[in-house]
């Protein structure tokens, strides 16, 4: 009898032991499908090339070697204007060594497929480069634990560095942390990255420095290449400040699109006119939420700060609801990757205008074509004169390809109201900003009072017309602020329910006469 117990526990043993010797080569196996499933994903990006895999499999651990390095086409648009150390790590190729350790207890004791240790190896002249920055600091490290279920999470950490030259350029950054939890084959994840600070010091050219970064994602595969979910990006304050407002090479929109998917600098700024000396932006944050039902997708995005210096003006908060119901999925991937196909060539602000509307007509013309409907929830920002406030909705009913070629015909099937207030003494400060640009005064003495006159002329025509307008029923005006009920329906356009048109009101002559009346006057005191 002891000797058939003895028996059974020896087989329950042995079998045991066979288990546990052969689970970390099945795990390995599992580990080395979960590898190949994030480097297809990988491949399908935009900016990387892989130029080179090897696996090498073993019983314990694995190792897999991957060579890439990133598209010439990869920020193509501003590489010249990068310093030379800086495309220097770009256009060298790197080498990722992935050392795997497979096992249920290879990292500690909840059992999971593996864990994944990835060290960076660069070339000499980039390794020289980061040198300067991280001195014997590893710049990247990436750990990867893969679950049982082929799921797992990612930590990714940029070490920190403070930097300088005998030139004035100054960098210092505290680093960089990213958490990604991640299912099977990526279906979904979830991401967490925070960024304490970043202080950059231009010589002479100017600064920027940004507080407490914090971008917090969830993102899921849809029925398109349109990836659902929601994020959520916050920054405690951001500054930047220009010492030569005069040079040209640094241009609003070339940095809104250094910071941005969509190209949106295009049309920004187009003429590099001057900007303040120094702007900053206080809890800036951006939202957005994408769901899809069926072959449509819906969006919403918030974005606002609670204070903008800009110059020697105070602004804020500002908060901005807006949503998109019922797009073509479609069409909105066709016309994400034309963008993106965009933004790696090298084209210059008009082209890249030209370029990206040609792309809305053709790519995304679905978009405009199965009646979408676009809702301006929210738009409140407090500005020097006053709060703007807007809501309503525009929508386009039965579109087809040919309206969009006759503005007529697109206004006929457009259906959009609006609620709007603003400051009357914000519309004047633009109306005496746009004259001040096409009258040239002399420099003498009497320049500031000839400006004067420019000025208070404008306001008293400006004026004139609000009243006229008022008279007319098309607005109310109530302690100074402006406000309308806009429509927009079969090509009709209603102000506070009456029909409107600008000939109307540009034939009026007594609006006119009113106007060069007062104008006359004001022109004339001494």
């Amino acid at each position: 009898m002891n000797k058939r117990i003895l028996s059974v526990v020896s087989a329950i043993i042995l079998i045991i032991v066979l288990v546990l010797l052969a689970l970390p080569y099945y795990l390995g196996i599992k580990a080395q499908e979960s590898l190949e499933e994030q480097r297809a994903l990988l491949a399908k990006n935009s900016f990387l090339i892989i130029e080179n895999d090897q696996y090498q499999r073993g019983w314990f651990t694995s190792t897999e070697t991957l060579q890439m390095r990133f598209k010439p086409s990869f920020f193509a648009g501003i590489q010249q204007q990068l310093p030379d150390n800086v495309r220097t790590v770009l256009q060298e190729p790197i080498t990722v060594v992935n050392h795997v350790r497979h096992g249920l207890f290879a990292d500690g004791i909840r059992p999971v497929r593996a864990h994944v240790k990835t060290e960076f190896k660069f070339t000499p002249q980039a390794e020289q480069t980061l040198a300067r920055f991280f001195g014997q600091e590893k710049p990247l490290k990436l750990e990867n634990t893969i679950n049982l279920s082929g799921g797992g999470v990612m930590h990714l950490e940029v070490a920190k560095f403070n930097y300088e030259e005998l030139s004035g350029i100054k960098i210092n950054w505290q680093g960089l942390n990213t958490l990604i939890d991640y299912t099977k084959g990526f279906n979904s994840y979830n991401s967490q990255t925070q960024s304490p600070q970043l202080d950059v010091i231009l010589a002479s050219k100017g600064q920027f420095s940004y507080q407490d970064l914090k971008l917090n994602s969830h993102t899921e595969n849809g029925h398109t290449s349109i990836s659902l979910g929601n994020s959520e990006l916050h920054i405690k304050k951001m500054e930047f400040e220009w010492k030569d407002t005069d040079d040209t090479s640094i241009r609003l929109d070339q940095l809104v699109n250094l910071v941005t998917d969509l190209q949106i600098g295009a049309f920004i700024n187009p003429n590099g006119g001057s900007i303040p000396s120094k702007i900053a932006v206080d809890d800036l944050f951006f939202t957005t939420q994408t769901s899809e039902q069926d072959k449509w997708i819906n969006s919403i995005g918030k974005f606002g700060f609670a204070q903008l210096h800009y110059g020697n003006d105070d602004y804020g908060p500002l908060n901005i609801d807006v949503s998109a119901e019922h797009l073509d999925a479609a069409s909105l991937a066709a016309l994400k990757n034309k963008i993106t196909q965009l933004s790696t060539q090298k084209l210059d602000n008009d082209q890249l205008r030209e370029a990206m509307v040609a792309a809305v007509r053709q790519e995304g013309l679905g978009l405009f074509t199965h009646n979408p409907l676009f809702k301006l929830n929210s738009f409140k920002f407090q500005m020097p004169q006053g709060m703007v406030d807007v809501h309503g909705y525009l929508t386009f009913k039965d579109l087809v390809a040919g309206d969009l070629q006759q503005l007529n015909l697109m206004l006929d099937k457009t259906e959009s109201e609006m609620d709007i207030a603003f400051p009357q003494a914000l519309l004047e400060s633009i109306a005496v900003n746009q004259a001040r640009s096409l009258f040239t005064v002399d420099e003498s003495e009497n320049s500031s009072e000839a400006l004067e006159d420019i000025d208070q002329t404008i306001r008293i025509m400006i004026d004139s017309v609000i009243k006229t307008m008022q008279s007319k029923g098309f607005i109310s005006v109530e302690n100074g602020i402006i406000k309308t009920h806009l429509k927009v329906s079969k090509g009709k356009l209603t102000l506070n329910g009456k029909p409107f048109t600008l000939e109307s009101d540009n034939d009026d002559p007594d609006a006119l006469e009113a106007s060069a009346q007062t104008a006359s006057a004001s022109s004339s005191q001494p």
